[in-house]
């Protein structure tokens, strides 16, 4: 069996196995790499790349965005940029919201449309209530708005009671559609929103600030069809050894038949 494994035919044959082999384990450590959704915690540095929202979101598909991915201790962040008309009169405040360095405040959010779906948008940050109603008070009078939006993309938040003094505790994208007098519905609206980090049209105002997010302190999660397909493509690259194997076994018992036979 040696003597036909060591024919130019299945030698030949063996290096294609392997150079398969190779191919579906560098697919295997890809998924891999893609498994572990990291923890923000042991990230020291980032990198932050900019992505049409279209290309990594559609309206009416759950929300399966990361936008963190790591090498080592260093952290790659991919933020969203798209084209809105904004509905300024239809503002809603938002309670509870954190600048990254710890300041506390609430948010402006709108809805807005872009031309593949509805979409949510928190403009920016407003450090005391008052300061937050005179801001959209002032918004109330302003014409549906087009302007170009940059920042994170972001999954809806758990839905709380409306407070009494009709600011909300929670971005809750269904909350939002529910309450509001808007057009949108859940199949063309995207299950996340966009907190534009870049300026805006309130840029000019001086009670209204830039949104400065920072990452979620959470500990890693497993992306469990990440880990399936990692298990996948190791399955493939034994078996591409093995299907060799199994044909030169084949050949080789063939030849012995026709030797007895």
């Amino acid at each position: 069996m040696l003597k036909l494994a060591l024919s130019v035919k299945w030698i030949s044959g063996l290096l294609l196995s392997l150079l398969l082999a190779v191919a579906f384990s560098l697919l295997a450590q890809w998924q891999v790499g893609r498994a572990v959704v990291p923890n923000s915690n042991e990230i020291t540095g980032f990198a932050v790349a900019t992505k049409k929202l279209q290309t990594v979101a559609a309206p009416g598909k759950p929300f399966t965005f990361n936008e963190l991915q790591t090498s080592g201790n260093m952290g790659f962040l991919t933020e969203v940029e798209t084209k809105a008309i904004i509905a300024p009169a239809q503002a809603v405040i938002i309670s509870d919201r954190f600048q990254q360095k710890g300041e506390q405040g609430f948010w402006i959010v709108v809805p807005g449309n872009t031309t593949e779906g509805n979409l949510f948008v928190a403009l920016g940050f407003v450090k005391d209530k008052a300061s937050a109603v005179m801001v959209k008070d002032a918004l109330s009078t302003l014409p549906p708005t087009a302007t170009d939006l940059k920042g994170r993309y972001l999954p809806s938040e758990e839905p709380f009671n409306v407070k009494q003094d009709g600011t909300y505790a929670s971005l809750s994208v269904p909350q939002l559609l529910n309450n509001l007098n808007w057009t949108g519905k859940a199949n063309t609206t995207y299950a996340g929103f966009v907190a534009d980090t870049s300026k805006t049209i309130l840029a000019n105002s001086r009670y209204i600030q830039t949104l400065d997010i920072g990452l979620s302190k959470t500990d890693g999660q497993v992306n469990w069809l990440s880990s399936f397909y990692a298990i996948e493509w190791t399955f493939f690259a034994g078996f591409a050894i093995f299907i060799w194997w199994r044909l030169l076994a084949d050949s080789y018992k063939k030849q012995q038949e026709a030797l007895l036979g």
